[in-house]
Formats: C-alpha cells, structure tokens, sequence
C-alpha cells in the first residue's frame, strides 16, 4: 500500500527515480523531477488554466512543498521550451526557487520579460543552455536535441546517469517545413536508440490520433488566400507564444497589404522576446492599439489574446463590448487560430456566441486550415519509439485518455515495461525491474493576482459555496437590555427567490422566538446569536429550497 507524504520516506540515496508534479493526467502544469543517488534536477515548471471547480480564478500552478524538503539537493531547473505551460509558473515561486534555472535563448528572454513584469527578475539565477555543450550536475549529463514544435527552440533532453539514459521528450512533432527553425532531424535519435535508451518520457497530447500532424507551413500558405476573401476588419486569435503562427500571421497581412496591431500584453511580451532573439527582424512596425482610429478597418489586422476563452484576455473584452479601443461591429470577421485545451469547451463556445450576437463572422479550425497542431500523432511516436527503442515508456502531458493511448503505442513497438503514473507517484526506474514506491502529495495553487495561494483555502471553498448556495446577509440592532430591534436587514445573493419579504417576516418570528427563550448568559455572546440567526435561515431553507445557503450575521450595539 502506497503512503502518502509530503515528504519522500523512501531512501533515494541510490537509484534512478522520476516524480511528475504536475502535467500528467492533465494538459498543463508541466513539472517534472528527476532523482540519481539522492542528486535532483526538475524539467519544467508550468501553469495551467483553471476550469470551474475554481470559481473565479484563471491560472493553476503545481504546489511544489517539495522544494522545501529537497533543499540543496534539487541542483537545477531545465526550462524544456519557452511555453507558458512549461515555464509560465516560474515567477511564482522565486522565493522557493535556490538553484540556477537554465533555458535557450529564446525561452531565457520570454522569462525575462515575465519576470520583470512581475519585478522579480534579480530573484533568479538564470543561465543561457550552449546546445553544443552538455550540462554536467552532480549525477547528471543532459544533453539537448533539436525537435520541432509550435516555438523556437524546443528541445528534447538526453538525461545521462549511471543507471542509463533517459529521454525527456517534452513537446515536439515531424516537422519538414516548420515556418521558424530547422525542419525535423531524426538522426540523433537513431544514434541514441544505437548507444541505448533505459526510459522514454514522452509527450501523450495527440496519441489517440492516427497518421501524421500537417506541417505549420500549410497555415502559412492558407492564410494569405483566407485573408484576400474578407474586405473588413480581421481579428485573429492564437497561444500567445506560437511565434511561428504570429509570423505566419503578419506575412499574410503583409501579402494583403494589412497593417498589423497587438491586443495583448502577452503577445507584446512574445513579440519582444522573439525580436531580442532575432526572430522578427524582418518586421515593420506594429500599430499601437491606441492609434487605431487613425487606420481605415479593411487596411487593419487585429493578433489578440483570448483563444481559450481567458477572462480578462482581449477577444474577452472585445466579446464583451469593454475593450477600450476595438469594438466588434459587422464587416469584421474573428478567427480562431488555436485548439481548444481540453476543459475550456465551455468558456471558448460562451466567448463564439458572444461574438456572432454582434453579427460578426467566425472562423475557426473546422472550416479552414488556420491551425495545426505542435504535438506528433500517433505514427510520429511509432517513428520515435523505432529510433529509440527504450526499456522503459512513461506516457505524460496528457489527460489520462492520452496516457493510455500512448502507452498501447509504445507496447505495440515492443517496448518492456509501460508505467502510466499520475502526479505525486515517485517512479525508481533502476536499479532492478521498474515499480511505483511511493505517493507524494502534490496538487495546486491558485493564481489570485500576483501571489499563489493552496488551492484548497478558505476563500475558494467560499466562492464555491456561494456559487451553489448563494449568502445571506443578516443585520440585528441588539439594544443595551439585549432586546432584538425590530428592523431586522436581510440581504441575499445567489439565490432565486421572489418572495423576499416572506423570507424576512418568517425569520423575524422565528428568530425572536427563539431568541427570547435563550438563556440570559448566552445573550451576552454574539457568537450565540449569530449561530442562532444562521440555524434560523438554514432550517427555513432546507425545508422550503433544499439549499443551505451561507449565514453571515452582523449585530450592531445600541
């Protein structure tokens, strides 16, 4: 039987272990721990989005109380690539975080630019990867091969130990003609399938899809042609990180004689990274939001946050007629250059209708080819597992559905042993046969502005009781002789009811009642009126509504 720890009771002084904290079971949240003879090393630390069992709340992060037990042992961080859900929660956990962060130039400048947003970046000790090189930490040689993804730089990582080598996939597809960085090279991992792989740790997020994911380069061709049908405004939407899909976005604007604007902080602080970087050299200036009134709308193409239904975001505000300078009005058309992430239906389909009540077309993958994929189908992970041949298949970054799927491919290449983990399972990948020891409690924190909080604390188990139940609000004037006043304020919200006044009758008569037969001492204490007004209220209501609301009762002395 498993425990379950915050902290690791199994001896790790000698072996090779893998924790996930985040990311598998789940699209986002990438963190990933590695262990060899009691030395750690962490792949990626990722937000998430937050669905509705978080009322109010936009962003999840891994809860990483790990990091207080392995102190000095965790000797590193490997930012993978520049993605949010891979490097996004970062700037959380600055203070938790001792060790130097490592990252390419491209994702270095992306955390950059987050963190002095967050005015956190002399908090951190980041350091640029030399692909060329290897990183040596105690225990650990990682070596960095070149894939390709929906974002410069993506890398998979050879993890060398003592026990064998481990290859962290992270995110990557085939691709021949992606539309920035060199097309896909298999020969790396032919050569280390031929030196001898112990454990694959692979990306899950399409394997339940056959064939092959298209190349980024057919949006690129499409869009140019997609654009000339349209006379209005066009307002497109996209993962504010696919530099290669903003790219593709300007050059058919270009094509069309467009002139581009930015609605987003996020894709403003991509756009920064990228030319720092050196991948945007090539282009014009972008039209402030605050000049658009001065450009005629058939002239204008409009890159906006929001694909994923994010309140707040710019397409959000758009929807809901609040954004300062872009107002959607017939003529203009909306397009969904993205996927929907898995539990964000709901949000992105409440955000489409918005938009097509103010008589605005949209266009969205379904129709037109405005969005591929950045993760290999099924056939692309056959390809790999026949280059890497491994012992080991560990299936992540994925919802439970994906992990199953990629491990029956791996078991269909011949691979030994497959382990479908969840996040918190510590994995001793070697010495001896592969086994799961140990569950280490895991879970998230809440993003509320600029600071985390558990994702079980009270305020959020209040918001979600209020969303069910709705509040009342009860106000007595209790006078000097402990007699109630009789004008008793009740207030209500979340709650479908029209017969107020009967509510607020019913309580006056029962809770005098009640009241008056009180023990004398217990009139002196607030505690015990208040506990009385919230039995009051809850018993009326579970008898008439079956709800009980949440009672909070104010009592003022005259």
């Amino acid at each position: 039987m498993l425990n379950h720890n915050i902290l690791i009771n199994s001896d790790t002084t000698k072996g090779l272990y893998f924790l996930p904290v985040g990311g598998v079971g789940e699209i986002g949240a990438n963190c990933y721990l590695y262990c060899c003879d009691d030395s750690w090393i962490m792949i990626d630390l990722g937000i998430s989005f937050a669905d509705d069992q978080y009322p109010g709340i936009d962003l999840l992060v891994p809860r990483l109380d790990i990091l207080d037990y392995l102190k000095n042992k965790l000797k590193a961080i490997i930012i993978s690539h520049a993605h949010e859900d891979h490097a996004g929660a970062l700037s959380y956990f600055t203070d938790k975080i001792k060790c130097p962060i490592y990252a390419t130039n491209f994702a270095c400048n992306m955390i950059k630019q987050k963190m002095k947003e967050n005015k956190k970046i002399d908090s951190i000790k980041l350091k640029k990867i030399d692909i060329n090189k290897s990183l040596k930490f105690k225990n650990f040689e990682l070596d960095f091969i070149s894939t390709t993804h929906s974002i410069p730089e993506p890398y998979a990582i050879r993890i060398k130990t003592s026990y064998g080598n481990i290859l962290h996939t992270a995110d990557w597809k085939i691709d021949d003609k992606p539309v920035i960085g060199n097309k896909f090279d298999s020969t790396p991992f032919t050569k280390l399938g031929d030196e001898g792989v112990l454990a694959l740790i692979g990306d899950s997020t399409n394997a339940q899809i056959s064939g092959y994911s298209k190349s980024e380069n057919e949006v690129n061709k499409h869009l140019p042609k997609l654009f000339s049908r349209y006379s209005g405004r066009i307002v497109i939407t996209c993962f504010s990180s696919n530099i290669a899909r903003i790219k593709s976005i300007i050059n058919a604007a270009k094509e069309n004689n467009r002139k581009v604007s930015i609605a987003g902080r996020s894709i403003d602080r991509t756009i920064e990274a990228a030319r720092q970087s050196g991948y945007f050299d090539e282009i014009e200036s972008i039209i402030h939001e605050d000049k658009l009134k001065y450009v005629s709308k058939e002239e204008l193409v409009i890159i906006c946050t929001g694909s994923q239904g994010e309140k707040r975001s710019a397409l959000y505000r758009m929807a809901y007629n609040s954004h300062q300078h872009i107002k959607l009005e017939n003529g203009d058309v909306v397009i969904f250059s993205s996927r929907d992430i898995p539990g964000n239906e709901k949000s992105i389909n409440n955000l489409k209708n918005l938009i097509i009540r103010q008589k605005v077309d949209i266009v969205t993958g379904d129709e037109e080819m405005v969005h591929v994929s950045g993760h290999g189908y099924a056939d692309e992970l056959k390809d790999m597992y026949q280059w890497t041949r491994p012992y080991v298949a560990v299936p992540v970054h994925g919802e439970y559905l994906h992990l199953v799927e990629h491990a029956k491919i791996a078991q269909s290449c011949q691979v030994p042993v497959t382990k479908i983990l969840d996040n918190g399972l510590l994995l001793k990948i070697a010495p001896n046969k592969p086994e799961i020891i140990e569950k280490i409690d895991t879970g998230k924190m809440v993003v509320e502005g600029k600071n985390i909080y558990n994702s079980e604390s009270d305020f959020i188990r209040e918001r979600k009781k209020y969303s069910y139940d709705g509040i009342f609000m009860v106000t007595l004037l209790l006078h000097k002789d402990k007699s109630i006043d009789k004008n008793i304020t009740i207030t209500q919200y979340g709650l479908a009811i029209d017969n107020m006044k009967n509510i607020i009758d019913n309580f006056k008569l029962e809770f005098t009642n009640q009241y008056i037969n009180l023990k004398k001492e217990k009139k002196f204490d607030d505690s015990h009126i208040q506990a009385l007004s919230k039995k009051v209220i809850r018993s009326y209501f579970n008898r008439e509504y079956k709800k009980k609301p949440e009672v909070q009762t104010h009592i003022i002395h005259i």
